[in-house]
């Protein structure tokens, strides 16, 4: 949630998960009598701000409830009652205590059980509700809204079900559907009096002073109580989602992509806080310059770019060279380029500030089997051999090739492996691809290595894992890569295989090595991995980082075997637990975890070792013993060894480090594991061979 400075447009402040609200997907806003903001969400969670201290009131009872659809589509308020449009029917809150009164009103006269509400109004003692079903209607004052003879119904033309929106007007009730506009005198429901919005996809209606607004189609018109049929365009066509004003009655426009439009002189007239242009995050690679590039992976998402600071959007709009389609499934980087693939667009190369797009009337991509499929390049996944060769899978291709190596001057070379539906690609030490196949008549992974020659296919070598290989419970493989130690690791829907000896492969096809499953100690017990895992990546210490399609993010230890933590949406503030993509930045350590509802980011020690020493920083200093924390020891070169010595020269503990930049100590010495006495300490530190060397100091202080 964003606040704005009206005259000005500056943000002047941001309310998520980690500073106050409960979910970030928010879906209704209210003010109270008490100059309290009520925050609905989708998870049915009510989060309250005072406007005046800015302290929080959480409702947590939709949220917490067995029911099946929790959201909170529309907050009302009457009186000293917050009305609560949700997803099983109405709930009433006291605005006074924040004590629910009376049992949810689940049956709305003849409309089925927990039938959706999307909106509510009130006029003349009657509670007004826009419903799935139709509109929905009882007296509030005089009658029991647990009893459904309370209510009555109008679903009749051309309003019908759907009806999303709802507001009173000139003492009438409107209401507005997904096929039609009507309104309710007292005695009968009426047709709006202009054929031209009256049976039209009615989106949003709101009164502002003496004008009626709303939304039709793409369109916001307002008219007055004394000509309902003269409509007057208020703003060129557009996606509107909602309508609002300010305190001098100024319009304002939500729109479902581009911000807020505010219309009044003295206003900017887009107000759009800075961010991604969709909260789908398909793909995420970091480049050398450690920014972050995004493929959306939907229709209309495009790329994003963040530079730590500012996110750029790069879309059809703003990038037009960028191709014809704003759907990209995957991006890749290397050699400086990071290569965006866009599903019917074809490839896009972005190196600095040239944007060059390949596709069929370009290069020599193919298309798609089909009529309408002539220009329509289903490029996937990408990634750099170790020749600097760019590969790129194809979902389908009409020209039996869906593997292909870009040779410059717009010019790819394809190969022939024997099935569609490629998607996810590495490469081990030995240029060996590895490629992810979905196709029915062959799921699996391919190993691939040409050998060195594009152009010579009668000496590459290839070979085939169908599901079966990886045992009877696969039905779904959906990453793999090649770790630190070039081993290969595959996640499936039943936990992860790797092939340790991945050279084994390309030396005999016919004799591939077995996929070993993953297993974790648990005890003194290896248990299987069983998880759903659809994402899979390493960080600066070879340590894995799994996302799951249902349970979050599982960091295991380099060989896999050690649980290290689990972050969901139960123990952390992540924002879902699918995780369709993970990326870790060698720079600062921050693991960043793509969701379909935005982007995490996760502070970690796995932070790239310093080239040379210049000092070695101990947090905290002094060290108070005990503790529930280790000390922290900064600017280590890789593969550090680490001695903690006395000032008279008694070394009391030496450990080798994780190897990157950081190491702990957990202040204990090595020869009879109690705690080091109070003390001045010298750190020392050295590389392998002695040739680099650092020191530190730290005070420790037992308490």
């Amino acid at each position: 949630m964003f606040v704005v400075e009206l005259s000005t447009g500056k943000i002047l402040n941001k309310y998520e998960n980690l500073n106050g609200l409960i979910s970030n997907e928010l879906t209704s806003l209210a003010i109270d009598n008490n100059n309290r903001l009520w925050i609905g969400a989708s998870d049915g969670s009510i989060s309250i701000l005072n406007l005046q201290n800015l302290s929080w009131k959480y409702i947590f009872d939709i949220k917490n409830s067995t029911e099946t659809n929790k959201i909170i589509n529309y907050l009302y308020l009457s009186g000293s009652y917050m009305y609560v449009a949700t997803g099983y029917g109405i709930q009433k809150i006291s605005t006074s205590n924040f004590n629910f009164v009376d049992a949810p009103y689940y049956k709305l006269g003849n409309f089925p059980n927990n039938t959706i509400v999307y909106a509510l109004t009130s006029n003349n003692n009657f509670l007004y509700a826009a419903t799935k079903s139709g509109v929905a209607y009882a007296n509030f004052l005089s009658s029991n809204l647990n009893n459904p003879a309370s209510w009555i119904n109008y679903s009749g033309s051309v309003l019908n079900a759907e009806v999303r929106t709802i507001e009173t007007y000139d003492n009438k009730v409107f209401a507005g559907s997904l096929t039609g506009f009507s309104y309710y005198n007292g005695i009968n429901w009426l047709l709006y009096p202009n054929t031209s919005v009256s049976n039209q996809n009615t989106k949003f209606i709101k009164t502002i002073g003496s004008n009626i607004y709303f939304i039709s189609g793409n369109s916001v018109y307002y008219s007055n109580s004394s000509n309902l049929s003269g409509l007057t365009s208020f703003q060129s066509p557009n996606n509107y989602s909602i309508i609002s004003f300010d305190q001098n009655l100024n319009p304002a426009l939500g729109l479902t992509d581009n911000g807020v439009v505010l219309n009044s002189s003295g206003y900017d007239i887009f107000q759009f806080p800075n961010s991604p242009y969709t909260n789908s995050f398909n793909q995420i690679v970091i480049d050398d310059n450690n920014n972050i590039w995004v493929a959306g992976g939907t229709t209309n998402a495009g790329i994003y770019k963040y530079d730590g600071r500012v996110w750029e959007n790069y879309n059809t709009t703003t990038h037009p060279e960028i191709g014809n389609s704003n759907w990209f499934q995957k991006v890749a980087y290397g050699n400086g380029i990071i290569w965006a693939l866009g599903f019917g667009g074809g490839p896009t190369l972005i190196q600095g500030n040239t944007i060059q797009n390949y596709n069929t009337t370009n290069s020599n991509l193919p298309g798609i089997p089909g009529a309408n499929g002539a220009n329509f390049t289903a490029s996937f996944g990408g990634a750099y051999d170790l020749n600097g060769v760019f590969w790129m899978t194809l979902f389908n291709s009409n020209s039996g090739r869906f593997l292909y190596a870009y040779t410059g001057s717009n010019q790819w070379t394809g190969f022939i492996l024997g099935s569609n539906q490629l998607s996810e690609i590495a490469v081990d030490s030995y240029n060996t691809k590895w490629i992810v196949s979905g196709s029915v008549q062959a799921a699996g992974v391919y190993f691939f290595n040409e050998n060195g020659s594009l152009t010579n296919p009668s000496d590459d070598i290839y070979g085939f894992y169908n599901n079966a290989d990886f045992g009877p419970e696969i039905t779904n493989i959906t990453d793999v890569i090649v770790d630190k130690n070039n081993e290969v690791w595959i996640t499936t829907n039943n936990g992860i295989f790797i092939i340790n000896n991945p050279y084994a492969a390309i030396q005999n096809p016919l004799q591939k090595p077995r996929p070993q499953k993953l297993g974790i100690i648990s005890g003194n017990l290896k248990v299987p991995f069983t998880e759903n895992c659809i994402s899979i990546t390493y960080d600066i210490l070879n340590d894995k980082w799994v996302g799951t399609e249902t349970n979050g993010v599982f960091h295991l230890s380099s060989d896999g075997s050690t649980l290290i933590q689990q972050l969901n949406t139960a123990k952390t503030p992540i924002l879902a637990n699918k995780i369709p993509t993970i990326a870790v930045s060698n720079e600062t350590g921050k693991a960043f975890f793509g969701t379909q509802k935005g982007l995490s980011s996760y502070l970690t020690d796995a932070i790239e070792p310093v080239q040379d020493f210049d000092q070695i920083i101990a947090s905290p200093n002094p060290y108070l013993l005990p503790s529930d924390v280790n000390l922290k020891i900064d600017g280590l070169v890789e593969n550090s060894i680490i001695k903690i010595i006395t000032l008279n020269g008694e070394i009391i503990n030496e450990f080798d480090s994780p190897g990157g930049r950081i190491a702990f100590w957990d202040g204990k010495n090595n020869i009879n594991n109690q705690y080091a006495s109070t003390g001045i300490y010298i750190i020392v530190a050295y590389n392998t061979d002695g040739s680099k060397v650092g020191t530190g100091k730290v005070a420790v202080v037992n308490k």
